[in-house]
């Protein structure tokens, strides 16, 4: 059964500074999500964050990282981020 993926208004803002391709990119992830059950790639690429209980990441094979949460059927992106940005931010 496939995952409804909803986002945050903070990422839709996010997404929106992407540039054509990196969009193109996440919306292909976040298809990729959906299918968390049945997608073993999104789950080994995957990790719980300790320092915020409840929410995942994923590391693409790109520059892409793309936080999110799941409950039940749904799969709640938080964040999206480039491995770059999280890097000079410190976190």
């Amino acid at each position: 059964m496939k995952k409804e993926v909803i986002t945050t208004p903070f990422v839709d803002v996010a997404f929106r500074t992407l540039d054509t391709e990196n969009r193109r990119q996440v919306n292909e992830w976040f298809r990729h999500l959906a299918n968390w059950d049945g997608d073993e790639f999104v789950r080994n690429h995957s990790y719980s964050l300790d320092s915020l209980p409840g929410v995942h990441v994923l590391k693409t094979d790109s520059d892409l990282r793309i936080f999110f949460k799941i409950e039940g059927n749904t799969l709640t992106v938080v964040d999206i981020a480039t491995r770059q940005s999280i890097e000079t931010s410190g976190q």
